[in-house]
């Protein structure tokens, strides 16, 4: 089982150095100022967006799967945790509003780019709070 523990776990830091890396850099990308035109923004951030989409989905997989195999269900575990978890969802809900607005932005709504990059900053803002809190919740 300490293999599986092992190999799950690093599983997991490269889901979550997938999200980290795809959207620290679509931060980066996001234009200060609107183009003219919605087909001048970079075409490598829907292959960035979907890495960070792979990112969370093998989070997402992996981690009930390492509190499963090391601790054998949810009892016991502590509040910080639970915080992980709200931070998780604060994640999911900035990716959204990343996405949706960002599918507004290419079909030439340029009013939606303070959201993408919005939806952006929420996810890399709680991207932080979830290695922090799951630190706290594993030391």
């Amino acid at each position: 089982m300490e293999a599986l523990f092992i190999v799950l776990l690093f599983a997991h830091f490269v889901g979550l150095m997938l999200i980290a890396t795809a959207f620290l850099a679509l931060l980066d990308m996001m234009p200060r100022s609107v183009p003219a035109e919605a087909s001048a923004l970079p075409t490598s951030s829907r292959y960035l967006t979907r890495l960070g989409h792979i990112g969370i989905v093998v989070s997402l997989v992996t981690g009930p799967l390492l509190i499963w195999v090391r601790y054998g269900g949810f009892e016991g575990i502590n509040h910080w945790f639970w915080m992980k978890m709200l931070f998780l969802v604060v994640l999911i809900v900035g990716i959204v509003i990343a996405a949706r607005s960002a599918g507004k932005l290419r079909r030439g709504d340029l009013g939606a780019a303070s959201q993408v990059r919005l939806g952006r900053i929420i996810a890399v803002v709680s991207l932080f709070g979830v290695v922090f809190s799951a630190v706290m919740a594993f030391r």
